[in-house]
Formats: structure tokens, C-alpha cells, sequence
């Protein structure tokens, strides 16, 4: 991605035109898709020129990139660089070894990850990722791995305050996840219901219970 030095006078502008390439492109990418949005359409969006594009980003999948890096900045999903005290600042619910830190981590995970953008977001990369195979890897690598390592460090908290064995931290966390996502995920993805907050927790509620058991047998 293209940058400039904070001492060249033309870096604030340039900053502010890259911001609004990335909400146009933001818009674009969500209503059309990655395969139907053009760079003629997301210079329209954006009120710029391609050529101004082009200046910013080299290729529609780098700028794909910086659209999924947005949407998970503006959902408060730390860089995969932070470390423990950072996460316990971002989420209270980091600290909290028991049933209620895994409920609430549960519900903010949830509440993120059947927001109406980030369902589109899903249905977008879904939809194209066998025509473009990096717009997967990007995606994954934006999105899916940073919330996987935060759970991963999470459980391995949880085990060590409360003295239990984890075999595999980061398995660990993905089985938290998969608890979460099951069922509810698909069903409000294919609109077979209607994100209802009350029904998140008590989902939560439900595979925090689980996920506590299976932790104390140490089985994970």
C-alpha cells in the first residue's frame, strides 16, 4: 500500500482523499460484490478520479483489503500485534476467568459478527472467493485470524487463573467459536430470523456453560 511521509504539505489531503476511497470502495463492495464492483464505480462513490485511485492503491484487491481493515477497525477488532494488556483494555471481559467473562466475550463476538456489515461482508467474500482465491486469503488473514487469536488467548487465560491444563490454546478458542456460530450464524445469514439481542445472550449464556465444562475436564 502507498504511503507518504507525515513531513510532505500534501500528506493531510492525500490522507483524506485515501479515506474517502476506502468508504466509497466500502459502499461499493458490499451493494455489488468484489466481482461487479469496478473502479470506475468506486471513483463515483468516492467522488474521485481512477487516477486518484491508482495513486493510493495498486490493485482492487489491495484496496479490497483496506475496506476489510476499516470494517474491523470500526468494530473495535485489535490488530493481530496486540498483546495481553491492550486486549484487557479493549474488552473488560479479557480479565474475567469464569462463565460470565465467557458470556460477555460471547456476546460482543456475536453481536460483531451478525452486524448487518459484517454479514455482507461474509456474503461478499463467499460469493467470489473460488473466482478470486487471494480475496479469501485476505479475508482470513484480515478478519477471521484476528478474532480467532483473541479467543485463542482468552481460553488460555481462563485456563491458567483457574489452574487447568489446555492442550492447545488456539483449539481451544476455535471450539468457543464454533459454539457460538452454531446455528444462529447460518439462520440469520440466510434470513431465517432476525437478529434479536435478547436471544444472542441467551445463546451465549448457553455455550458459556459448555465451554466452562469442557475447560474443567481439560479435555481441550
Amino acid at each position: 500500500m502507498k504511503q507518504w511521509s507525515e513531513e510532505n504539505p500534501k500528506a493531510p489531503l492525500m490522507e483524506q482523499k485515501r479515506t474517502a476511497i476506502v468508504a466509497g470502495a466500502r459502499r461499493a463492495f458490499l451493494e455489488s460484490g468484489y466481482s461487479q464492483t469496478s473502479m470506475d464505480g468506486i471513483a463515483e462513490a468516492a467522488e474521485v478520479s481512477v487516477k486518484t485511485i491508482y495513486r493510493h492503491f495498486e490493485n482492487k484487491d489491495e484496496l479490497f483489503s483496506a475496506v476489510m481493515q476499516a470494517v474491523c477497525s470500526d468494530n473495535w477488532i485489535p490488530s493481530m500485534g496486540q498483546n495481553a494488556a491492550a486486549l484487557t483494555l479493549r474488552y473488560p471481559w479479557f480479565d474475567d476467568a469464569s462463565v460470565q467473562g465467557l458470556t460477555a466475550g460471547g456476546i460482543e463476538y456475536l453481536t460483531h459478527v451478525l452486524s448487518d456489515e459484517q454479514l455482507s461482508l461474509y456474503r461478499v467474500v463467499t460469493r467470489d472467493a473460488h473466482r478470486f482465491p487471494e480475496l479469501g486469503r485476505r479475508y482470513h488473514r484480515e478478519v477471521v485470524s484476528g478474532r480467532s487469536k483473541i479467543f485463542a488467548e482468552y481460553v488460555d487465560r481462563c485456563a491458567r487463573t483457574n489452574k487447568w491444563k489446555l492442550k492447545n490454546a488456539q483449539n481451544a478458542g476455535n471450539v468457543f467459536e464454533a459454539l457460538l456460530r452454531a446455528g444462529i450464524f447460518e439462520e440469520l445469514l440466510h434470513g431465517k430470523r432476525a437478529f434479536e439481542r435478547r436471544d444472542v445472550v441467551a445463546h451465549c449464556r448457553s455455550v458459556a456453560s459448555v465451554m466452562w465444562n469442557l475447560l474443567q475436564t481439560q479435555i481441550l
